[in-house]
């Protein structure tokens, strides 16, 4: 039986506090700030009503072999006498949800409002993400904007791990997470008071790659310190079919559902109450 074959971890109490799932697809000129916001009034308006405007997202490649390699393989000149439109951020009442609307993306988000919302699972967030982009693809159609070509997915899992503060928090991180071990050949060295970590791991066939990223932080509604746990599945996507996008999403799911389990502790599990 292949890993994707067996039932992926869950925790009844998972830290996750965010997550996103999108798509990027060639930027259409027709697709301008105007349409945008006759998208949101048209299908996204009753959910979404707290409507915001912010600068533009870049769309991520994965690159590969030698390419990945050279500084200059990701750099893009572009030449335009317009300004690029904004991102449009459409909210629920209650904060749990949001909407990103840009003239070249289209992102989904859940959000843990408070402490006392619950998780809400994958399984109900796609059916919605995937509603989400049919009308987007109506939309498209009816205004005569083109058929969109997707160019590339993210899935993005945004925990937060409490902890005892700076001056623990190469101990703290070690408790944490199976890549740090906090040890050092010698006794040269005190604790560390700062500590970043940042690193990815390929998908096969080079199907894309899930990045991974530590920080400390400090929440800001309750001035409480925590640990800050991206993971992050994106890659390059071929073809305009719709399932193929969800396809993608759900890998991107299962990368970081896994890799979450894989990179934390079985202490830590049982924090978290993992089912199985």
């Amino acid at each position: 039986m292949s890993n994707s074959d067996q039932e992926l971890p869950r925790f009844r109490k998972p830290p996750v506090v965010e997550t996103v799932l999108g798509i990027y697809f060639r930027a259409s000129g027709k697709f301008a700030s105007a349409e945008q916001g006759i998208l949101w009034d048209r299908y996204f308006r009753a959910q979404f009503p707290a409507l915001e405007e912010r600068p533009p997202t870049e769309e991520m490649r994965e690159r590969f072999g030698e390419e990945r390699l050279d500084p200059h393989s990701g750099v893009q000149w572009r030449v335009t006498n317009r300004p690029d439109a904004p991102r449009l951020w459409a909210a629920a009442e209650n904060g749990q949800h949001v909407v990103q609307i840009q003239r070249n993306a289209f992102l989904a988000n859940w959000q843990k409002a408070a402490d006392d919302v619950a998780y809400r699972s994958y399984e109900e967030r796609r059916q919605d993400f995937g509603n989400q982009l049919g009308q987007l693809a109506e939309f498209f159609r009816e205004r005569d904007l083109g058929q969109i070509e997707p160019t590339s997915w993210i899935v993005t899992y945004i925990n937060h791990i409490d902890y005892e503060g700076l001056e623990h928090v190469g101990p703290e991180v070690a408790k944490t997470l199976t890549v740090w071990s906090n040890q050092f050949s010698d006794s040269w060295l005190g604790t560390p008071d700062k500590l970043v970590l940042d690193f990815a791991f390929p998908l096969p066939n080079n199907a894309g790659r899930l990045h991974v990223n530590l920080t400390p932080v400090v929440i800001k509604k309750d001035k409480r310190q925590a640990l800050r746990l991206d993971l992050t599945a994106r890659g390059q996507l071929q073809g305009d079919d719709l399932a193929n996008v969800l396809g993608a999403i759900d890998m991107g799911h299962e990368w970081v559902v896994r890799g979450f389990a894989s990179l934390t502790h079985p202490e830590m599990h049982k924090v978290w109450e993992r089912i199985h």
